[in-house]
């Protein structure tokens, strides 16, 4: 009688912890986007992943850091897709009208709500007012240094960018509030708003940032 080999089954690869916390963080952060905070739970991510709740409990022991991370992760993603895309627009006049156009654009709503939301549970998850608070002072940096070549470049007129990027970004967080609770044209009101008020902080002439 013939020998018969067994042949074992491959096991399957067990993840690096640092890939494996990446995958948690990015199934999260969908979530986040698509559907809510609130529904950013271990029990969720990891019927996303398809994986057992334990394991995400592994690495987020607490759901207020994991709703954090998901946040600051959907937040990060977002600034640097839309900056490395006005990298490409030209001179500073042109990088910030492109960013004003993507930040205030209605279709921009899933991320506006995110923000609204995070704004809001944030009186309650100290964890994920911290990453907020990151995350403002991150938007307000990178348009800070924007506005501070535009000065280098003589395109803007402009003694402290630091502040004038502050009350910049301000406009567009009200806008996101606007657009949230108003109609389309209110909230296309406020936007020209927005704008032609950056354009007074800047010390452009009016129509310079109008898209």
């Amino acid at each position: 009688m013939a020998n018969v080999k067994s042949i074992a089954e491959p096991k399957t690869r067990r993840k690096d912890p640092t890939e494996r916390r990446a995958e948690i963080v990015s199934a999260a952060s969908h979530i986040a986007v698509a559907e809510g905070l609130e529904r950013v739970t271990a029990k969720r991510v990891a019927e996303e992943l398809g994986v057992v709740p334990g394991l995400v409990n592994h690495y987020f022991s607490s759901v207020d850091d994991l709703v954090a991370v998901a946040f600051g992760f959907a937040a990060q993603r977002e600034r640097a897709e839309i900056y490395a895309l006005a990298a490409h627009a030209g001179s500073p006049v042109a990088q910030v009208k492109h960013l004003l156009g993507e930040l205030l654009d209605l279709e921009r709503d899933a991320v506006s709500l995110l923000w609204l939301d995070a704004w809001q549970a944030s009186r309650r998850r100290p964890a994920l007012l911290a990453e907020v608070l990151v995350q403002m002072d991150a938007d307000a940096s990178h348009l800070a240094r924007l506005i501070d070549a535009g000065v280098a470049a003589g395109e803007f007129a402009v003694d402290d960018a630091a502040s004038v990027a502050v009350r910049i970004m301000a406009l567009v967080d009200g806008h996101s509030v606007q657009a949230a609770a108003r109609s389309r044209e209110d909230s296309r009101i406020v936007s020209a708003f927005a704008i032609r008020a950056s354009e007074t902080e800047l010390g452009l002439p009016f129509g310079a940032l109008a898209r």
